[in-house]
């Protein structure tokens, strides 16, 4: 386990909003005035292998998959891809390594991983994900995570090369409480501003020709879907771009849709290839009522807490309060945050959101 090296005293409720930002993409949300984070409560863990999607699993546990290291409790060998299960409440985390596979580098990165009941869904990007032309692959696990299969060939053969899964819709342990039968899948391009969404039957997840793509917001709130990739139009637009990964969580407590992600500051390099050399140390932070939008802004920073690289955020479902207003942000960098780290944060609210009252 990691302890900041920062003074707590110093950082200890330091406030959202402490630095410059670019011009959020969005108008500030309805319903979540800010948010705060306590990092005093900072951890981290798996340090030398990074990425870290989570997902919540029906047997209470946190999935999580990384890439190039040798997983959360660092025992060699090295590998390109690998998968722990994650037990406890942060800050006191335990993690046990599942699974691993490739020589340590340039096999595969993780993209997304979901949990529908036990049963695990990976996307993983066969290359080091630096490439734009790297293409999305799947694996699947029935035994929690122990051993994998992986599909065939691209997983998405209608899409141009680089066009990847970005991050799949978290809601509560194995799926519970999505509001349909559907998995809401995010898609995109390397350092593009477009956020693309798709959605499929949570019984055809590796099913490409299940998929529907978003059309456009109706007037009623609802989504527009079809099945010709031509026909899809963002979801999610940012015009300061992203590098890999977002992440989408569902907040029953506000029955809010959040979405983290980093963007590119005005001095950073959004050519770069090596993350490192992005100088990337951003953070925004997003709500919406359905997975589609629309977006409103909670907070749009060029610097969370430090200046150091980080390009992966989560809020895992399965830290949340059960008012919605406190959360785990879980985010990952490069080399310094080479590993998963964790900090408590708190939303503060606008006013009661409907359905709240009285509660």
């Amino acid at each position: 386990m990691f302890m900041p090296r920062a003074s707590a005293l110093l950082l200890a409720l330091w406030p959202a909003g402490a630095t410059a930002a670019s011009t959020p993409p969005y108008p500030p949300s309805p319903v979540i005035a800010g948010v705060t984070f306590d990092w005093a409560t900072e951890r981290m863990f798996g340090r030398g292998s990074d990425q870290w999607p989570l997902t919540w699993a029906a047997d209470g546990d946190l999935y999580g998959a990384w890439g190039d290291g040798n997983g959360w409790n660092n025992r060699p060998p090295k590998r390109s891809i690998g998968v722990t299960r994650v037990t406890g409440s942060p800050p006191d985390l335990r993690g046990e390594d599942r699974w691993g596979d490739g020589p340590g580098h340039g096999f595969a990165k993780p993209e997304a991983i979901l949990a529908v009941g036990d049963t695990l869904y990976l996307f993983w990007t066969r290359g080091d994900s630096k490439s734009a032309t790297d293409d999305t692959a799947t694996a699947l696990s029935r035994d929690r995570g122990k051993t994998w299969s992986y599909g065939e060939g691209k997983a998405f053969p209608q899409v141009p090369a680089g066009f990847r899964v970005r991050g799949i819709c978290q809601f509560g342990p194995g799926y519970a409480g999505a509001p349909d039968d559907y998995v809401y899948v995010y898609f995109g391009f390397n350092h593009a501003s477009d956020v693309f969404l798709a959605r499929v039957p949570r019984g055809e997840i590796f099913t490409a020709a299940r998929y529907e793509w978003f059309t456009r917001l109706r007037a009623d709130g609802g989504a527009a879907w079809s099945r010709d990739f031509g026909a899809k139009r963002p979801a999610f637009h940012d015009p300061q771009g992203f590098m890999w990964h977002v992440g989408v969580s569902y907040v029953p407590g506000l029955k809010r849709f959040l979405l983290t992600k980093p963007h590119y500051a005005a001095d950073d390099d959004r050519q770069a290839i090596a993350a490192k050399d992005s100088r990337m140390a951003s953070f925004g932070l997003f709500d919406a009522p359905q997975p589609w939008g629309p977006w409103t802004t909670v907070h749009y920073t060029d610097e969370l807490k430090d200046p150091l690289v980080k390009f992966c955020y989560y809020i895992p479902t399965k830290f949340l309060g059960d008012d919605g207003k406190t959360l785990w942000l879980a985010w990952s960098g490069w080399p310094e945050y080479d590993g998963v780290s964790f900090v408590r944060a708190k939303l503060t609210l606008r006013a009661e959101p409907p359905g709240m009252r009285g509660h």
